[in-house]
This record gives C-alpha cells, structure tokens and sequence, in this order.
C-alpha cells in the first residue's frame, strides 16, 4: 500500500458525519464547508443545476443546456462557484476528472472566479470533505489550474486540466471541457445596450465556444438581465436552451413579497421596502435587472402613418447625397440615401447600401448614385457625410479624385464640383435623438418617398422606411444615419417656418 492510499485512509477514517454528509449533499456542502445557509430561492437553481441524471462524463448533473435568469445580489455566483468545487470533489470521488470552462465578460473577471474556487478546494473543511483532492505542484495558476491526478488515483489521457478561465469579449479559450459555465457575460446596463460588445459576445459564443464541448457536455449559464437587446435575448434562449427566470419581487395570494426577505436587519437578502423603493426610483432598471423582465418597448421612431409617397418632380433645386461610411474594422455596409430638394419639400430619391473596402470603390458607388439624378438638377451635389477619422481619410481620396477628373461628361462636370459638408456626430446625441429632431418635416408633410423605383431600389428604400419607423438600437441602422445627414444638410435650403431641431 503506496503512502498515498494510507492518507486517504486514515483521512477518511477521521471524516466527521457531518462531513460525510457534505460529499454527497450540497446544501450541506455549502453549510459544512462555505459556512453558508440555503435560502428558499436558492433551492430553484439547485434543483436545476443537480439533476440526478448521468452520462459517461457528468454524474447527477447532465441535463439540457439551462440558462438561471435571477436577480441581481442574489448570491447567484456565489453559489455556483460553489456548486463547481463540490462537482470537482464528487465527481473525482466518482473515478471522474471534470474539465470545466468558466466564462466571465473578460478573462480577468473569469480568473477571480477562478481564485475563489481554488481557495474552496485549499480549505480545510473541503478537505475533509474530499480528502483525494490536493492541488497540482505544476499546475495551479489563476487562469487554468489542475488537482493532483495521482493523488485522486485518476488517470487522465486527453489534455490534464480542471479548471480553465476566458473571457467572451476578448480571445476565447478553445479547450474541450465536459461542463462550460458561464457567469455573468454581461456585467453593466451600458455593456448591455453596446451593439458592438453584445455582437462580439454573440461571434464569440456561435463561433467558438458551443464546438468546445464533448457530446454530453453540458452548458450553464448564471446572470441577470442589463439590457432590453443583450445576449440573453440573443443567444441563452428557448428552444436551445431551458430558461429559468426568478424575480426579486413575487405576488403571493395578491401580496407583494420579496424574494429573499432577510431574518434580521444585519442578515443578507433583499427587504420589499428596498426593492419597492428601487422601482419607483427606475421603473426600466427595476424590471430588467430585479425582476428580469424586458420592459415594454415604447414607440421610438417617426410613426408610420407619417410616411408618404409621391412622385418625383421634372428638376430639382438641390440634391443632398448622405453617406453613412463602413468602418473597415467593422466590415458593415456603406449606406447612400439621396434627396431632392423642390419648391419647399424633400423627396427622398433613393437609398442603398453595399460592403465596399477601400475608398476608391466607395468613391465610384457614390458617383453612380449620383449619376441616377444628375439630370434632374442643374447644380452640383451635395455630400453629406460623418466627420471622423476615417471619412476624413475618405474625403482626402475624394478630393483628389475630384481635382483628377476631366469632366468630360455634364454629369462629371457637376461632380467635379462636388460640396462636400462634414457633420459631426458627437454632441449630437443618441442616433434616435438625430432622427426625430427631423420630425416635424415628417408631421408637417414636407418629406416624400419616391413611389417609382425599380426592385433592388425598393428593397433598399423599404429597409430604409423600416429602420426610421421601427428603430432598434441592436439593429443596423446605415440607412437611416445616411438619411438624417442629408435630411441636416437639405433643410438649409427648405424656405419655411418649420423650425427643425438640431
């Protein structure tokens, strides 16, 4: 008998019950070991995350990938983190080495997870608890760390680790894993409500992260809602995945409760007095973030019985072209939307929108849609576009281009004479808040949509009309900022009494 299986033995033999108890039972776990009680709302989640069914990788946890909606404050990492230490203990109890990917927002929040786990398992409780679990001496560091495999008496053929850490918004970790957790994606309300964060998270998640499993592995994901459009309305949803949504106010027989109503003052939990409170301060927060609710959208948007059509005039007085330009980081679409200006009202000719990389190809689609109209107006185009670094970087290859053209037709003799005018967005406000400060053009009957187009116009212009009168923040909005820089730009040249905000 090697000095190994005698330690474990004479461990063993000193087990309280108490901790005995704790190897199979978690809720005794977490009393014997954490030092922490159970409270009711607690018990939902354990009843999910412990099955009692089996596969050849996960023993009383498989089941369908469940996605925990709770409240914020309500102990929810806590306990998962500790739901995963215990895991490690039952199943090495079990002849099992788990593989466990903890995903946070960033590998840095996943590591401090992954602190606290360890310190569980170098506690003496726990190690009373499950005697055969002791640290590697070469692997125990913050982002990725194993349990001494000899010592358990496990033998590990694929790659040897317990517990690796990454973060969904930057470079995911590739490793397999029998059991992916993922604690709190999503840490702010303005992290929520940022399209370019909730797509990388989603990239992230469809891309990499779900090909990381073995067949049977399974998914838990633990956070609270932030926003009325993050990923948990994205990815973490029926019928993919099981959803429990708990709240942190809940009638019972028409009273309100709270949740977890704490024993004394001094005692954790959450008072309906507080929560109550926190509701009248922050109706939208309150219900996102308490009670996991996404709050009713109120219309935003120019409302669609305002939309008109008409047909165009023989000439127009101006012709503003917005441009809403593709970052080449971004790879999303340039948009063009063009409007004619005649006798007091804007027709808005035309919209499109390509993925064109490099100035110059954005150059020619801009002379195209100019080309389209060039006979109607007698004087030369308008550009409205955004003045940031990289449409500075495009109105420099413009003007170069311009200053190069022979003009040898009438059309590029007015582009030769191009007016370009930059628009500053910043300062400007929310894109939702440039819009409708054109609004009263909408309700006053000044704005016309061109009514003949042929169908790949149409196709554009109707996203166009769908973007400005169904507007949402996750969605792409290229069309419409086109048309509200031209929309800033043509007003200067509207004669009317309607005052138009800036």
């Amino acid at each position: 008998m090697d000095k190994n299986t005698e330690l474990l033995r004479a461990r063993k033999q000193r087990q309280s019950p108490e901790a005995k108890q704790a190897a199979t039972d978690f809720i005794k776990f977490r009393e014997y070991v954490c030092g922490h009680k159970t409270y009711p709302h607690m018990l939902e989640w354990i009843a999910v995350l412990n099955t009692g069914e089996s596969n050849k990788y996960l023993k009383g946890i498989t089941g369908e990938d469940t996605c925990i909606l709770a409240p914020r404050n309500s102990a929810k990492s806590s306990v998962l983190l500790q739901w995963v230490a215990w895991n490690i203990g039952v199943h090495i109890n079990l002849g099992l080495s788990l593989k466990i990917l903890y995903i946070s927002y960033t590998i840095e929040v996943a590591a401090s997870k992954s602190r606290q786990i360890k310190a569980i398992l170098e506690s003496k409780p726990y190690q009373e608890v499950f005697p055969k679990i002791q640290p590697s001496k070469s692997k125990w560091g913050e982002r990725e760390w194993a349990i001494d495999f000899n010592h358990a008496g496990v033998s590990v053929i694929e790659e040897p680790y317990t517990l690796a850490c990454s973060g969904l918004k930057g470079s995911v970790n590739g490793k397999r894993a029998h059991c992916i957790i993922s604690d709190d994606v999503v840490k702010s309300p303005s992290e929520g409500r940022n399209k370019l964060i909730q797509e990388k998270l989603e990239e992230n998640w469809l891309q990499i992260v779900r090909f990381v499993k073995f067949d049977g592995s399974r998914t838990i994901c633990l956070g609270t809602r932030m926003a009325k459009h993050d990923v948990y309305t994205r990815i973490f949803i029926p019928p993919q995945w099981r959803v429990i949504t708990q709240s942190a106010i809940v009638v019972e027989n028409g009273e309100e409760k709270s949740f977890w109503e704490p024993e004394r003052p001094e005692a954790p939990g959450l008072s309906l007095t507080t929560l109550q409170q926190e509701r009248e301060e922050d109706l939208e927060s309150f219900l996102l973030q308490r009670q996991n609710q996404i709050p009713e959208e109120s219309f935003q948007g120019i409302r669609p019985h305002l939309i008109k059509f008409g047909w165009l005039p023989l000439e127009f007085e101006r012709l503003v072209i917005g441009v809403d330009l593709a970052s080449s980081s971004r790879g999303d679409y340039t948009a063009f939307t063009t409007i004619g200006i005649s006798q007091n009202k804007v027709y808005v000719c035309s919209s499109y929108q390509e993925r064109l990389l490099g100035n110059m190809k954005t150059i020619d689609q801009l002379f195209d849609q100019w080309s389209t109209w060039a006979d109607k107006c007698l004087n030369p185009p308008i550009l409205a576009v955004d003045a940031n670094r990289y449409a500075m970087d495009f109105q420099g290859d413009l003007l170069d281009y311009l200053q190069e053209l022979e003009g040898s037709t009438e059309s590029e003799e007015k582009f030769k004479h191009l007016q370009i005018d930059p628009i500053k967005s910043s300062g400007r406000g929310e894109k939702i808040d440039r819009l409708m400060g054109h609004s009263l053009l909408f309700e006053k009957g000044r704005i016309y949509f061109n009514r003949v187009s042929s169908d790949d116009g149409k196709s554009y212009m109707d996203k166009l009309i769908h973007q400005i009168t169904d507007f949402n923040v996750m969605d792409s909005n290229d069309l419409m900022d086109a048309l509200e820089m031209a929309l800033l730009i043509g007003r200067n040249y509207i004669n009317s009494e309607i005052t138009v905000a800036g």
